[in-house]
């Protein structure tokens, strides 16, 4: 969504010029997942056999954190930046408030991702916030 709005503005700019800081945009994703359920299987001598679930387990794509280490960019009670402006992800944390503001205002003040943490590049376990 925030990526096609910035698309969207950038391709209906009248201005010619790019600005410097568009190249600086930080390419994010949230990490791949699933769910993996275990079967018991309970056959007695029969035919016909069924079989339940007895466990669930939700599994994550690894997040590399390469030279950096795993970030916590916005936590879920702020709406500020949970970083200092000195850190070296303190950028990413200013571009998730403003995905933020574009969610709100997207959604029409309904929905917004908070509590993002991650990576430089991948991102895991949000809070999907909303407003009835």
């Amino acid at each position: 969504m925030t990526y096609e709005y910035i698309d969207r503005a950038i391709s209906h700019s009248t201005n010619l010029s790019i600005p410097d800081w568009i190249a600086n945009i930080p390419c994010l994703c949230f990490v791949e997942a699933g769910l993996a359920l275990v079967y018991a299987s309970t056959s007695k001598l029969s035919t016909t056999s069924t079989s339940s679930v007895t466990g669930v387990y939700l599994l994550e794509e690894k997040i590399d954190c390469g030279n950096t280490k795993f970030t916590k960019f916005i936590h879920n009670v702020q709406y500020t930046p949970h970083l200092k402006p000195d850190h070296n992800g303190f950028h990413i944390a200013e571009f998730l408030v403003f995905t933020q503001h574009v969610q709100y205002i997207k959604t029409d003040g309904l929905a917004y991702i908070s509590d993002y943490q991650g990576s430089n590049t991948l991102l895991t376990d949000p809070q999907i916030l909303t407003h009835p």
